[in-house]
């Protein structure tokens, strides 16, 4: 009878998270499909696998990767994507195995005749960065601009990257650089990923980042 007791708190004290967690899912995803309705954006809550179409180094990453909350409309003859992304990485050890899934809220912008390189580029993290680079990993810096290759770690076509990565949009991302983890570029689409999800009412802001890399791409480095 003892041993009941705590056993019937331990499961009502579960029951209970999975309710408060389920309960915030269901009112950011409400957020989401009002903010769709006022933009009169395609909504898919749940099990969208648009993101299978896209080459982004992201979408390699764990497993388990799901896309919900996914807006899609056309802003200006671009297709815009704004979703949350998850996927779990899984550790094995000799002794157990843990797991840890990350999720963040993405923007993809694509524009059908857009030929970009691919290109990846990350925040740079110091002391492991230095390392790489002690050991022979190398990224694409800017001799004229050593802020933004101290920033950022930056990998693609050595000469076509440089070039649609130009001042202009070095200074947006430097101004930029706490407000996303990652930007991928691959052929007709932009992918920013946020790092962490963000707010339903913050979409202006997100679409706000990231569609004025689309312009710099698309017109060679310079500001439409």
């Amino acid at each position: 009878m003892g041993l009941a007791v705590p056993i019937i708190l331990v499961l009502a004290i579960a029951g209970g998270i999975i309710w408060i967690v389920l309960m915030v899912e269901k009112k950011r995803t409400a957020a989401w499909e009002a903010i769709a309705g006022r933009l009169g954006a395609q909504f898919t809550p749940k099990g969208s696998g648009e993101f299978t179409l896209f080459p982004f180094q992201l979408f390699n990453s764990g497993t388990s990767r799901k896309m919900k909350n996914h807006m899609k409309w056309e802003s200006e003859g671009v297709t815009v994507h704004l979703a949350d992304y998850q996927y779990t990485v899984r550790t094995y050890t000799g002794r157990s195995n843990t797991s840890k899934t990350y999720k963040q809220t993405i923007c993809i912008l694509e524009k059908q005749g857009l030929d970009l390189p691919r290109t990846f580029m990350r925040r740079q993290v110091a002391f492991l960065d230095w390392m790489g680079n002690k050991f022979g990993a190398q990224d694409i810096n800017f001799e004229e601009d050593p802020e933004f290759s101290k920033a950022f770690v930056l990998k693609g076509d050595e000469t076509r990257t440089p070039q649609i990565v130009g001042p202009e949009m070095r200074q947006h991302l430097l101004q930029n650089r706490g407000q996303f983890k990652t930007l991928e570029m691959n052929g007709p689409a932009i992918m920013v990923n946020f790092g962490k999800r963000r707010k339903p009412e913050e979409y202006a802001d997100l679409v706000g980042l990231a569609m004025p890399v689309y312009y710099m791409s698309s017109s060679g480095g310079s500001a439409w």
